[in-house]
């Protein structure tokens, strides 16, 4: 073997294994759902086979039983195959996402056999706490947002629990309450999430909600869900799924959600509503909103948007629905902070300011974002992730929220090349993003963040 041919196998050795961990990652991110991945195939193409985007996953015993068992195998093969070794290098290297779909799918079985020993944990530790008062919230977007308010605000009346950070599955459910109810817990407020019709059953049946918070449906998963009627279905399982108060609390400025509310009274369900036509004198600025509630009671949060509002007045409904006043509920409001990349400002370099919205990303979310970001003075700039799994909507929400940011932004970076004549933008690598944002912003300009792949972009540049 020669020089040539030894360096080869090593360079090639070295890009097998970093595209066995970036799968690893992919897989993490896509929470081991091969729906999810095969969606990711769909969007980024075969390119995705042999050039996954580098990424390390985050260290845990699934990430880890699959990078031993992969690499061990890779091993295996080239100590005791009988064929050259450049040749074993392209079959490991063509055959590599295939292996990790293998291991994931054998370690599939022995994991759910441990969830599902943690959820019955959970549901006894559930049905054995008596009188804890359980929320339930649910919608494409704004999940996270109005739990968190919601918590605050409730905390400062009654010890509320509430899931974390977008653990909003039943084993993200099953995990909170196993480490963190404890008998002096009065309420229980859980975010659910879903990508396919039976979910969030098996959520409600899990945690028995007497109140359901619908916040709003988009296009969000619809590669997943099929139909908007579908995540409109999936969605109202929270509702079909309430015991005893029975209450449904939804978004009145959202049409299919208020046809989602008729659908809970024709079930006999108690029914309120939230609207931003109860806020009068809204004014949104970099300290925060505030508004008048019903002409009367003034409320004050110091939270990043306009679109903020909602969600706002959905967590002091919800709250008045527990037994606290208005003028309490809007009190506490004051309380409120910014989840952890939800429109977060952060000092700038060279002056300017940073907007961190990179919790999230969807159609309504990315207008919303760049709607406050009209508002700034001085020179604005967009890094945008584009939107994925959003299935026969996609073309149609990356030119609106694309010709919208061509409007407002003086510039367009785009984290990757999906739907890149749509959204009118640079697309640039995360290297070369921060290098160009270094040189280039000043005193004054404002740089909004928006998905998970600019949280990678702003993290640099904070770095540096």
């Amino acid at each position: 073997m020669n020089v040539v041919t030894i360096l080869l196998a090593i360079a090639w050795f070295i890009r097998i294994f970093g595209n066995l961990v970036s799968f690893i990652a992919l897989w993490w991110i896509k929470e081991y759902r091969i729906d999810r991945m095969m969606i990711q195939f769909r969007t980024s193409g075969l390119k995705l086979l042999f050039f996954p985007p580098y990424r390390l996953p985050p260290l845990s015993p699934k990430t880890m039983t699959i990078f031993l068992l992969a690499s061990v195998s890779i091993v295996s093969f080239l100590l005791f195959s009988k064929i050259t070794l450049i040749i074993e290098l392209l079959i490991v290297d063509l055959l590599l996402f295939s292996l990790t779909l293998i291991f994931v799918e054998l370690l599939s079985l022995p994991t759910k056999i441990y969830h599902r020993i943690l959820i019955s944990l959970a549901i006894s530790k559930l049905r054995a706490h008596k009188g804890l008062y359980v929320i339930g919230i649910t919608g494409s977007y704004g999940k996270t947002s109005v739990k968190d308010y919601l918590t605050t605000i409730l905390s400062s009346k009654f010890r509320v629990l509430k899931t974390e950070a977008s653990k909003n599955s039943p084993i993200g459910i099953a995990e909170v309450v196993l480490s963190k109810l404890h008998a002096d817990h009065e309420i229980f407020v859980v975010e659910m999430g879903a990508y396919k019709r039976g979910e969030i059953r098996e959520m409600t049946n899990m945690v028995r909600p007497q109140i359901g918070i619908i916040t709003a449906i988009n296009p969000q998963h619809q590669d997943l869900f099929g139909t908007i009627e579908n995540t409109m279905a999936a969605k109202y399982e929270l509702i079909v799924g309430l015991t005893g108060k029975k209450m449904g609390i939804f978004n009145g400025d959202d049409p299919r959600v208020r046809q989602m509310s008729q659908w809970a009274k024709r079930d006999g369900k108690q029914v309120r509503m939230w609207s931003i036509e109860n806020a009068q004198d809204v004014r949104a600025d970099l300290d925060g909103v505030q508004f008048t509630l019903n002409t009367s009671v003034h409320v004050k949060s110091p939270v990043l948007g306009e679109h903020q509002v909602s969600n706002i007045l959905a967590a002091i409904v919800a709250a008045h629905a527990c037994g606290m006043n208005i003028s309490e509920a809007a009190k506490a409001a004051t309380e409120i902070k910014p989840a952890k990349g939800v429109m977060q400002k952060i000092k700038g370099v060279n002056g300017s300011l940073f907007i961190d919205d990179t919790f999230n990303n969807n159609p309504d979310g990315a207008k919303a974002a760049i709607a406050f970001l009209e508002k700034m003075k001085g020179r604005k700039i967009l890094v945008f992730q584009p939107m994925i799994e959003l299935g026969s909507y996609a073309l149609i929400s990356h030119r609106e929220v694309g010709k919208f940011a061509e409007r407002v932004c003086d510039e367009i970076i785009l984290t990757n090349n999906s739907y890149e004549k749509k959204l009118h933008g640079k697309v640039m690598n995360t290297k070369d993003a921060t290098d160009y944002l270094q040189k280039n912003i000043k005193k004054g300009d404002t740089v909004l963040f928006k998905g998970k792949e600019a949280g990678k972009i702003l993290k640099l540049c904070l770095e540096k």
